[in-house]
């Protein structure tokens, strides 16, 4: 699905991110975290992100985003912390997996919400409430949602469409190759180099 359709189903109808409120968005440099960013900071959010190398975290910060942390550590959980006086976040998007779930938990406020789009690691209801903090746990699939509830789709759709046109969110940054090249742009993916999309021409 389109990166905004997933960062918008995410963070605007599931998160319902609200003016003011923290939120950490993990994989800031790819495609949905990007689309992500921009829309948490169009609806008035303080944003926190991660990404792997310091060209990417660079990059994040000239889109405006204050609060830019190492992805190949755990070191970001206490700086959060730090950052907030131990107040932590109220929403996190996670792609991550293993310890960085447990990190990343971690910061989450007290009745905070957590969005899981990763497919690794993720927890069961019972672990989540063994946390004690009331916690929101949703793992997003949009599949079914784009068969079952195509309406709902629709009217995101619209939505990223009229912020796009009142220029309030952006395309993302793209790296193309020709289609008979694609071997060379999966290595390239796989390598974690690029920012936003890898995208294959047809012609």
């Amino acid at each position: 699905p389109n990166a905004f359709l997933t960062a918008h189903h995410c963070l605007i109808r599931t998160a319902r991110l609200l003016r003011g409120e923290r939120v950490l968005i993990h994989a800031g440099a790819g495609g949905v975290g990007m689309a992500a960013i921009q829309l948490a900071l169009d609806a008035g959010a303080e944003v926190f992100t991660t990404a792997g190398s310091e060209d990417k975290r660079a990059y994040l910060r000239s889109m405006g985003v204050q609060h830019v942390l190492d992805s190949r550590t755990l070191d970001f959980s206490k700086q959060i912390l730090e950052q907030t006086a131990g107040q932590g976040v109220v929403v996190v998007l996670n792609s991550l997996a293993g310890e960085f779930i447990d990190a990343s938990f971690a910061v989450l406020a007290q009745q905070g919400r957590f969005v899981e789009i990763g497919k690794m690691g993720l927890w069961t209801p019972d672990q989540v409430a063994a946390l004690g903090k009331d916690i929101e746990y949703t793992v997003i699939d949009l599949a079914p949602v784009i068969d079952n509830t195509p309406a709902v789709i629709g009217e995101q759709l619209d939505r990223v469409r009229d912020l796009a046109i009142l220029g309030r969110i952006t395309p993302l940054p793209r790296r193309v190759f020709p289609f008979d090249d694609a071997e060379t742009a999966f290595r390239y993916m796989a390598q974690a180099r690029h920012l936003g999309r890898v995208v294959l021409r047809l012609a």
